[in-house]
């Protein structure tokens, strides 16, 4: 009876384990990405939201594609990188405040409620918000794995076509380290995940791409392409053996 309360004991433990820490990231932010990099992906997500936002004619072009969803959401991953970045104080805006304001911008349906729940992301990231917002976050919580999935096709489509001609390196290491972001929420989202034994290989193929895009990030700021490739194939076929062996296993 003691042996099976022990084996019960430790098989519970290494359970826990696989569990994911919704509170904080999988990995420390700042082993991936400076609050200045964070920042400028943030003012650009920001501009763009404003742009989908600035009519009623522009809101309805989104629509179809969730794309005012999608920017959101990354605006919500960035800011809770932020809020769990040691050099935050760098930010000059209350990034747990831009957090919660841009998650809320992702539930908007119409375009007088994406107008009014713009409005609070602007203010956040113009610095007028009053910083009361909690810092923890859950990162599952924080966007869609599908609109995820599609900001990865995105820009892995503009990093593959970067390296052809390298000339804004600093742009597309950013592009690198926006997705091994994005894949901190990828790692904990983990309800494409049908079968609970496949938990352990969710995490691992997670950990490997955000890996590989730091990698790849460092080698694209050395303008050392050869090695970004090798990265980037290897990041590549992490999402493959996703697909293959758990999104698209029983399709």
């Amino acid at each position: 009876m003691r042996r099976f309360i022990l084996s019960s004991s430790l098989f519970a433990a290494s359970a826990l384990c696989l569990l994911p820490a919704w509170g904080e990231a999988p990995q420390k932010v700042v082993e991936i990405a400076s609050v200045d990099d964070l920042v400028a992906e943030i003012n650009a997500k920001v501009e763009l939201l404003g742009q989908q936002v600035a009519s009623a004619d522009a809101f309805a072009m989104t629509l179809e594609k969730k794309e005012v969803n999608q920017a959101a959401g990354v605006v919500a991953c960035i800011a809770q990188a932020i809020v769990e970045h040691p050099d935050k104080a760098k930010a000059k805006f209350h990034a747990a405040d831009l957090r919660d304001a841009a998650v809320s911008l992702r539930a908007a349906k119409t375009f007088d409620d994406a107008t009014k729940l713009f409005a609070a992301v602007k203010e956040s990231h113009a610095g007028k918000s009053a910083g009361t917002a909690k810092p923890d976050a859950e990162w599952n919580k924080l966007t869609g794995l599908g609109r995820m999935m599609e900001e990865v096709n995105s820009r892995s489509a503009g990093i593959r076509k970067s390296l052809r001609r390298l000339q804004k390196p600093d742009e597309t290491a950013r592009d690198c380290t926006t997705l091994a972001i994005l894949a901190l929420a990828m790692e904990v989202d983990t309800h494409e995940v049908k079968d609970k034994a496949q938990l352990p290989l969710w995490k691992e193929l997670s950990v490997k791409y955000r890996s590989e895009m730091i990698a790849m990030a460092k080698a694209v700021r050395a303008k050392d392409t050869a090695k970004a490739n090798e990265h980037f194939t290897a990041a590549n076929a992490a999402c493959s053996q996703c697909h293959e062996k758990i999104r698209d296993k029983d399709k």
